[in-house]
């Protein structure tokens, strides 16, 4: 996507902050199959290029647990069908929240991009702060170089990977041997009340993991009895408060749009993990 897609082509499918550009970042977020870390420099280029606010932070949360590798790991801790309706949830909260933050940002309640800016002869490079770059500009860059871009980005991608999902084998290895099955059952396993929901939220804050990682502690605590909607919101919270991404969001986005987009998230991903709770599984 960095490498071949124009910033016309982001401006005019993204460019608007209404609710089909919201509806087109959480689509794109499904399809996208990054990690967390990826989704970041997408994130703000989409937003250098011309998105708004909300929109490029629809794309941000909708991405990290709608990839290809989470649906591999997920479905053999979760099964196919309930992975499938948390990445389908995924989604809707991401577009939900989106709404939300298109709101405020109309309402000029957070920052919205710098207007007057020459975007047709703007060339820049962000980086995040995990080191990964983004290519904003492409016009003097040949199709071989493109490609090669891509492959660059999907070695660094497959490293970050197997990284994180070694940590969080280790962390679902303790968990099974550290931790009862039923204290996780009874704090973490009802569906009846939001307390587990709720309990689950500081739990996924404190733990610094990428999505990959969090795939396989959260799909851990499932089999221990965890609920399907405590996985979700771990999952969910689990990103959105990462040290790296809030980091991120607060100085390319600005600090109104950091706090909003981490309330904002964080409520939506409760209420739609009590709605899972509520189906039967």
């Amino acid at each position: 996507v960095t490498e071949f897609v124009p910033r016309t082509f982001i401006a005019r499918h993204f460019g608007s902050n209404d609710p089909l550009s919201i509806f087109k970042a959480a689509i794109s977020g499904l399809v996208a199959s990054t990690c967390s870390c990826g989704a970041i420099p997408m994130a703000v280029s989409l937003r250098e290029k011309g998105a708004s606010t909300a929109v490029a932070l629809t794309f941000l949360l909708a991405t990290p647990w709608s990839g290809v590798p989470q649906f591999l790991v997920l479905s053999n801790f979760l099964g196919v069908p309930n992975t499938a309706l948390l990445m389908s949830c995924a989604v809707i909260a991401a577009f939900l929240s989106g709404l939300v933050l298109s709101y405020l940002e109309k309402h000029r309640l957070i920052e919205a991009p710098k207007s007057g800016v020459d975007h047709a002869n703007e060339t820049c490079v962000d980086a995040c702060s995990d080191g990964c770059d983004v290519r904003t500009e492409h016009q003097h860059v040949g199709w071989q170089g493109r490609f090669t871009g891509v492959l660059r980005n999907a070695w660094d991608n497959f490293r970050d990977l197997g990284k994180y999902l070694v940590v969080g084998l280790l962390l679902a290895a303790a968990l099974a041997a550290f931790v009862p099955t039923n204290v996780v059952q009874q704090y973490l396993g009802t569906t009846e009340s939001p307390w587990s929901i709720l309990l689950a939220v500081p739990v996924s804050a404190v733990i610094e993991l990428c999505s990959e990682g969090f795939s396989v502690f959260a799909g851990q605590l499932y089999t221990m009895g965890a609920s399907l909607g405590v996985v979700f919101v771990m999952l969910m919270v689990g990103v959105t408060t990462d040290l790296t991404e809030i980091t991120v969001v607060w100085g390319k986005f600005g600090r109104r749009s950091a706090i909003a987009y981490l309330l904002v998230s964080t409520t939506m991903s409760i209420a739609v993990a009590y709605l899972i709770n509520t189906v039967p599984q």
